[in-house]
Order: C-alpha cells, then structure tokens, then sequence
C-alpha cells in the first residue's frame, strides 16, 4: 500500500508542478524536455544497473500510453 501512495503523491506532484509551469506561460516541450532529461538522469543513476532502468523506463511508456488511451476516449485531443 505504500508504494502506491507512493506512486499517487509523486504523480499528483509533477500534476501540481506541470499546471504550475502551464500557468506562468512557459513552453510546453521545453518544460516536457527539461523534466524528462532530468527524470531520465536519476533513474540511470540510481538504478542498479541498465537492465533495471530500461524496465522502469518502458513500464512507465506502457502505463503512460495507456491512461493517454484511457483519457483521449473521454476528453477532446490536445496535441
């Protein structure tokens, strides 16, 4: 059960913290880009090794790709 309050505060945070960005006009793929990289850098860093990052890094493209699905089926396209 921790780990996924866990998994919700981190995702309500970057919600929180994207909104924020949004709000005080700055650009979106910028903003995407700097987060990601910035993502991408303390996974491969604190991941034990490569084959545990790329695990991580690819269940989060599915499960990502799947609530875009989810979501695209009840709200107008934004891209």
């Amino acid at each position: 059960m921790k780990h996924q309050k866990d998994f919700e505060t981190a995702g309500e945070a970057m919600e929180l913290l994207l909104d924020e960005f949004m709000a005080d006009d700055y650009e979106a793929g910028v903003v995407f880009g700097g987060m990601l990289t910035t993502l991408m850098f303390r996974l491969i860093v604190s991941s034990p090794d490569t084959s545990t990052a790329i695990g991580m890094i690819t269940s989060s493209m599915a499960a990502g790709a799947k609530l875009a699905a989810e979501y695209e089926e009840n709200q107008e396209t934004q891209h």
